[in-house]
């Protein structure tokens, strides 16, 4: 587990290019959905993990957050989507059902869920046309 968690990590760093462009972006983006869906997956099946912590400790846990988080500044927009995506879904997710829970929260999760939805609700508006006075 520790293996495949670093090789994620590491391919967030893969910038990449060939004739074809960046090709980097397509590594860093499978790197982001695969962080996100493994800790998902390990948070949610902590509980019958023994020994939880050596599966994702929380050092690796945040450096994935931060990780991912970088991502959602790139110039790249597919990446930025899909990053932002993926961080939302980590916003979302309980944390892990162990001793010691908090030291997965994610610094400042409060807010950002907050202005996570803000953004959700403000891009379901609908807009209405201005009409001119008479």
């Amino acid at each position: 587990m520790a293996r495949c968690l670093d090789a994620f990590l590491a391919g967030l760093t893969d910038y990449t290019t060939d004739e074809r462009g960046d090709v980097g972006s397509w590594i860093r983006i499978s790197c982001v959905l695969g962080l996100s869906t493994f800790t998902q997956i390990l948070f949610t099946h902590s509980k019958s993990l023994p020994n939880f912590i050596e599966y994702l400790p929380p050092e690796k846990y945040h450096a994935a957050v931060g990780g991912i988080l970088k991502q959602g500044v790139e110039r790249l927009d597919n990446v930025r989507q899909q990053t932002g995506a993926e961080f939302a879904k980590l916003l979302r997710s309980p944390l892990p059902e162990v001793e010691g829970r908090d030291r997965w929260k994610i610094f400042g999760s409060e807010i950002l869920n907050e202005l996570f939805q803000r953004q959700v609700h403000n891009s379901r508006q609908v807009s209405r046309p201005v009409t001119q006075p008479s």
